[in-house]
């Protein structure tokens, strides 16, 4: 009896095992032995897009650092962008403990926004649990194990609007079955705001306003919204773009009332039409109109100790400047009028000698109550 238990355990368990190998296999399918797929971020920074690769290593070791390698490297075509951020630093390697691969970062990895964090995550997790030898992956910044955003889960219930249905939990192991592709209905739920971008005028020594509807991917933050809506331009005549065209936004979040963008080096490389302010307070004046930022802080490469070129220093955070602000002639005009007409409403009555009887007792009757006879 206690023999053909053994035998059914032993059953059991290779039947197990042939289940998680097929998992895993099916997760490669099309794939020549020794080829993985790796994933990197597309252009518009919504969704991932995967690449064939063969590592040179073949210890499970090595093979772990080319995969998480090749998350730090964008395309060569250039129709995309790298899984890791480039400001985000890597503190070491990768080490494998019990079926979980073990990453680590110092803090610059709680820069990335929402959207871009969540990529980020998705693409190493699908890259590397690939491995025979690997379930998950587990985050560390600065030494402490990261417990973040759960992925969207449409079976978690609530309304399928994608990266705003994620739910905080203790979660801190990872793996490709916890993110769905940005590829189904449930991740591609659109919606609709009005955002106030601001441009520079003509001279480009101030700010216009041009309010704008946008329909945009729920999978996007509406801060990000506004930085990719100010890097298209305006739409209405008579306002200069204030951002170069070839700008990268390489990271956008928000922490408590502080709005964090970082540009490539082209923000302080390549001039625009319109002065160091300008440029400045187009990307404040924006973001700050979104009721949950207070305050803009930008950085280059995941630095702010930086000089705008030799003008403004990006070190201090910055707040809506409403005096940079262009005034429209006509509210001019308007204005002056409205004074005029204040004033002549203002100007007393000629003086006279004669009093009126009924005057003389108003006057007393104030005098009295004034001092309380």
């Amino acid at each position: 009896m206690k023999m053909k238990r053994k035998i059914i355990l032993c059953l059991i368990l290779t039947v197990f095992l042939l289940c998680n190998g097929c998992h895993k296999e099916s997760e490669v399918r099309g794939l020549s032995e020794g080829q993985y797929y790796t994933y990197y971020v597309n252009s518009s920074g919504t969704a991932l897009v995967s690449r064939i690769y063969e590592p040179e290593a073949t210890d499970t070791a090595g093979i772990i650092e080319e995969l998480f390698a090749q998350c730090q490297i964008a395309p060569e075509s250039g129709e995309g962008r790298r899984a890791i951020p480039g400001n985000v630093v890597i503190a070491e390697a990768p080490r494998l403990e019990e079926r979980i691969v073990n990453l680590y970062f110092d803090n610059t990895y709680t820069t990335m926004d929402q959207v871009t964090e969540l990529l980020c995550k998705a693409a190493m997790a699908k890259t590397i649990t690939q491995l025979e030898a690997v379930d998950y992956i587990r985050i560390h910044i600065n030494g402490e194990v990261y417990r973040g955003f759960n992925a969207y889960n449409p079976n978690q219930g609530g309304e399928s609007t994608g990266i705003q249905n994620l739910v905080v939990t203790e979660k801190t192991l990872w793996s490709s079955s916890d993110f769905l592709d940005n590829t189904g209905d449930d991740t591609n739920k659109y919606v609709q705001a009005e955002v106030t971008l601001y441009f520079g005028n003509s001279e480009g020594n101030a700010l216009v306003a041009e309010v704008r509807q946008v329909v945009y991917s729920s999978t996007l933050s509406l801060e990000r919204v506004v930085m990719n809506q100010l890097l298209e331009g305006p739409k209405e005549v008579g306002m200069i773009a204030t951002l170069p065209k070839n700008l990268k936004v390489q990271g956008v979040s928000v922490r408590d009332g502080v709005c964090y963008v970082d540009f490539d080096a082209t923000f302080l490389e390549e001039p625009v039409n319109v002065t160091d302010q300008v440029a400045i307070y187009s990307i404040v004046n924006s973001l700050t109109e979104l009721s949950n930022v207070l305050q803009v802080q930008l950085t280059v490469n995941g630095s702010p100790d930086v000089m705008l070129r030799n003008n403004i220093s990006l070190s201090s955070r910055f707040e809506m400047d409403l005096d940079m602000i262009a005034v429209p002639e006509e509210s001019m005009e308007d204005t002056e009028e409205t004074i005029q007409e204040t004033t002549q409403e203002l100007i007393l009555p000629e003086e006279t000698d004669s009093v009126l009887p009924d005057e003389t007792a108003a006057v007393e009757t104030t005098v009295e109550v004034a001092t309380g006879l």
